[in-house]
């Protein structure tokens, strides 16, 4: 169903329809046009609010009836991520809609780089096998232990997604180093000789 043509699409539309079709450089006008007409306009907008739009359009081109811009969306940075999702939006000013898809990522800042666990991994190993008396480390009995990971790698000390692969990363080569001295993970972050399974 398209939308009802308000005010703020009426001025939209009168303004693109004086524009010569093509590239927009200067976004001065058009961006107050665009935020007036924002919520008049029939789509999904994905938690976009019209003040957003100010100063962060970019590649906006005019090729009636369609005025298609990108622009990069922060939620992501918000929770720590490094990198900003750019979005390419089309808005429709005959029909009165709006719609965007996401068109990969901006890098904003440098990214973490890669943790090498291998230090850490022969740390806890041999924590694990001399039955060390170790903060990172609880013993259950004399064994099986149950490695802290969050000591290891706290919460917060990377933004999810990193923190996740590094766990994993790490649970993964200390599973195969320490089943080499015959141990052998029997749950999550937990692990026990093999002679006291058997």
């Amino acid at each position: 169903m398209d939308a009802v043509e308000t005010t703020g699409l009426t001025e939209l539309k009168n303004f693109l329809g004086h524009s010569t079709p093509g590239e927009i450089t200067d976004t001065s006008e058009i961006e107050p046009l665009l935020a007036v007409a924002w919520n008049d306009l029939a789509g999904d907008f994905g938690g976009m609010r019209p003040d957003k739009l100010f100063g962060r359009m970019e590649d906006v081109t005019w090729t009636p009836p369609l005025l298609t811009f990108r622009i990069e969306r922060h939620g992501a940075t918000v929770m720590g991520s490094s990198r900003a999702e750019m979005q390419a939006w089309t808005i429709d000013v005959e029909k009165g809609t709006a719609c965007c898809e996401a068109k990969g990522y901006r890098q904003l800042s440098p990214r973490q780089p890669p943790l090498d666990v291998k230090p850490l991994v022969d740390e806890v190993a041999a924590a694990i096998v001399n039955h060390a008396d170790e903060p990172r480390l609880k013993w259950v009995d004399q064994e099986t232990v149950r490695v802290k990971i969050g000591l290891i790698f706290s919460k917060g000390s990377a933004v999810k997604m990193t923190l996740a692969g590094r766990r994993k990363r790490f649970q993964m080569a200390l599973a195969e180093r320490l089943a080499t001295k015959g141990w052998v993970q029997v749950g999550a972050n937990k692990y026990q000789l093999r002679e006291i399974l058997g």
